[in-house]
């Protein structure tokens, strides 16, 4: 190579240098590849990183603000879209700078609850407690309550409001509570 004294800017050595050695079909693929560029599993970042990466290849977006920052969210997951979305980004760096925030906050409350569920605490035993009346001893072969037909029964004195009793028509174990008998 001979210096002839002529200097050259990168961009004017780039574009005869692309154009002769690297097919078509290349710039082609790439074009492709970024209309397909979808987030998916991706970690916002990289996702950025790979959309960035593609860009040189599609010229009439890179220099569209707009388009570029509108396709870089419709890349996104639809629940970041959303919240980033929501934020009117104008840019497609401030798009980015909140996707990765929110993304990030999303994570730290993902790992907050991960964190809190797998904490161990003592168990508490579960009872269930069987209610029965006072004056009624519980009976070892009793079956457990089971409604059949009407379990409220109107009972015909309403001497005073509020009162309790037990026992009653003879059906083995109720509770009269202002005059309706529950059956037990």
């Amino acid at each position: 190579m001979r210096d002839t004294g002529v200097v050259i800017s990168w961009e004017s050595f780039c574009a005869p240098f692309r154009q002769e050695y690297t097919p078509d079909s290349f710039y082609n693929n790439r074009e492709r590849e970024f209309d397909n560029l979808k987030q998916g599993n991706l970690r916002v970042a990289e996702y950025a990183r790979q959309f960035s990466s593609l860009l040189s290849y599609v010229p009439h977006v890179t220099n569209q603000e707009r388009t570029k920052r509108n396709k870089f969210l419709r890349g996104l997951r639809p629940e970041l879209f959303r919240m980033v979305l929501a934020g009117s980004p104008v840019m497609y760096a401030e798009a980015v700078d909140r996707a990765v925030d929110i993304e990030e906050s999303l994570m730290e409350v993902q790992n907050q609850v991960q964190l809190t569920a797998g904490r161990s605490f003592p168990s508490v035993p579960e009872v269930m407690p069987s209610f029965q009346s006072p004056q009624v001893p519980q009976q070892s072969n009793r079956q457990r309550y089971k409604p059949r037909g009407k379990q409220f029964k109107k009972r015909s004195n309403s001497s005073s409001s509020g009162s309790v009793s037990s026992g009653g028509s003879g059906s083995g174990g109720g509770v009269t509570v202002d005059s309706v008998e529950v059956i037990i």
